[in-house]
């Protein structure tokens, strides 16, 4: 049947990039991207995260996008984004050994004020910028040792202007602990009360239990890697403003998850458009983060996604499987599906009255899905792959039924999908019905994948919605995990007849059948 890999996957989205030759030219892009003017600035070095990790709450607090440059001077196109942005004061992070005298004396030079926010270390750092910011009842503490997990919570911490502290991974430094102390989210002693909310965000690899000691109100987002807890930190940001936040934007940045600076300069963006931003592998997209960009898809009308940087950050693969061209290996990793054309050899099935038969459209649907659900890594047993019956020579209609049963009890299978057409006496009769068995032992979870693939199926070939029914047909019935039988149209209606012998109503059906089981596997 060949590849069925068109508009595979669930998510669908435009997809556009930005990006620039190097990581400071791509913050000037995506400066572009966001501000036709700004007051303010915010520097910060391209090549040393630490001081900048606390940066995107500051960036909110003064509408102000955040450029990098290197240490020894000031770049050319950083100077030239700011006179075009009519900026007059420029935002130093970290201290003289991290943005020293060639970059504010290039700055008087062009006659803009300057002042810098920089401690001892980034633990002090991200204790100024706290104190700049002041209290809003909560407080956001993460490592201050690698960067991803400020990263990843940083927009959620600009849209509320949410103090952002640094800690090691085995205690607090003292400076941190202070702050924490300022802002009422650490319990001196059992006299005191501390009232405001406070997020970690990391594992306790990051932040060890003793580092968060005395901290109350406490909420932890952590993920097994970077990618997970990036994730992680959407579905918090979901929770805490509700499904319907990006809805004016419907934007979505996508950055590596690799290095730091397009990650931070990009939350920057993502707070100023109320944009989730998530995070990638250079050659693939975690699955975690594809099932939370579905998730994100699912309340717009189309999800429109950025992505940070060009193919040597994020390669067209990565765009592919965004885009819905490519199919992830790993979505169905682990899952084994029955899919059973009815019908065969000597059984032709319901007849149309243009002499085509039953058995041969489903047998079409029945590999175009086979291919679907391979590419994206379920193990498919098929109960026939020709104009065959799975009860061999000797055929019977109880047989045949028992046959296909028994092919999927003895894997035994996750899934099980049985493809039909439907027939009717009055011609005019049409629709899609996706029917379940109540004696099916998995009965209630066949009829959540029958609700997903009903309204999947119905999305793609625009037939009647005849809705997801119960009927004990003997393979829905007997079989011992979640079984489905599709009824893909009225063989029996001229109009359908041609619609259930044409190519693409046969992809676009596998595909609805597909996609209602990522739908039913929270994808």
């Amino acid at each position: 049947m060949g590849q069925a890999s068109v508009d595979a996957a669930p998510l669908t989205a435009e997809v556009t990039r930005i990006y620039g030759e190097t990581r400071i030219e791509t913050a000037i892009r995506i400066s572009q991207e966001g501000w036709n003017e700004a007051n303010t600035v915010i520097l910060a070095r391209y090549d040393d995260f630490p001081d900048s990790l606390v940066s995107v709450p500051l960036s909110k607090r003064y509408d102000a996008p955040i450029l990098l440059t290197a240490s020894k001077g000031l770049d050319e196109g950083v100077l030239a984004e700011i006179k075009r942005l009519g900026a007059q004061h420029v935002i130093l992070l970290g201290g003289t050994g991290v943005m020293g005298n060639p970059i504010t004396k290039a700055l008087e030079k062009e006659e803009l004020t300057w002042e810098r926010i920089g401690g001892a270390d980034r633990y002090e750092t991200a204790a100024l910028v706290a104190e700049r910011l002041g209290g809003n009842g909560q407080v956001i503490l993460t490592s201050g040792e690698n960067f991803p997990d400020a990263l990843a919570i940083g927009p959620y911490a600009g849209i509320t202007e949410t103090p952002l502290l640094l800690t090691k991974a085995k205690g607090l430094p003292e400076v941190t602990r202070q702050k924490l102390v300022d802002l009422g989210a650490y319990q001196l002693n059992q006299e005191t009360e501390a009232v405001t909310k406070t997020t970690v965000v990391g594992g306790e690899k990051a932040i060890s239990p003793e580092a968060v000691a005395g901290l109350t109100g406490m909420t932890r987002i952590a993920g097994d890697n970077r990618y997970e807890t990036a994730a992680k930190a959407f579905w918090f940001t979901q929770e805490e403003f509700g499904s319907d936040f990006a809805s004016e934007t419907q934007r979505t940045f996508l950055v590596t998850g690799e290095n730091f600076p397009d990650a931070l300069v990009t939350g920057a963006l993502a707070v100023k458009q109320n944009a989730y931003l998530f995070m990638a592998y250079q050659e693939d997209l975690p699955a975690v983060t594809y099932s939370a960009l579905g998730n994100a898809a699912t309340a717009q009308a189309q999800l429109l996604v950025t992505i940070i940087g060009g193919e040597s950050v994020l390669s067209e693969r990565v765009k592919g499987i965004v885009e819905g061209s490519i199919q992830p290996p790993y979505l169905l990793a682990g899952l084994t599906v029955v899919v059973d054309p009815g019908h065969g050899g000597k059984d032709p099935g319901a007849s149309g009255p243009g002499g085509s038969h039953e058995k041969n459209s489903t047998l079409s649907v029945g590999l175009y899905l086979a291919d679907l659900l391979r590419q994206a890594g379920a193990k498919v047993v098929m109960t026939r792959t020709g104009d065959t019956s799975p009860a061999g020579a000797n055929y019977t209609e109880l047989k045949d039924l028992q046959a296909r049963v028994t092919i999927a009890n003895q894997i035994p299978a996750d899934l099980y999908v049985s493809i039909h057409n439907d027939a009717f006496s009055n011609p005019e009769a049409g629709g899609v019905t996706t029917y379940i068995s109540a004696e099916n032992p998995k009965a209630e979870e066949g009829r959540k994948l029958a609700s997903a693939v009903q309204q999947e199926l119905i999305k793609q070939v625009a037939l009647q919605d005849r809705k997801v029914k119960t009927a004990n047909f003997y393979v829905i019935k007997n079989t011992t995990m979640p079984a489905i039988l599709v009824e893909l149209g009225f063989i029996s209606n001229p109009v359908e007849e041609k619609l259930i012998n044409d190519p693409e109503f046969q992809r676009k059906s596998a595909l609805g059948i597909y996609r209602g089981i990522l739908v039913h596997r929270g994808y």
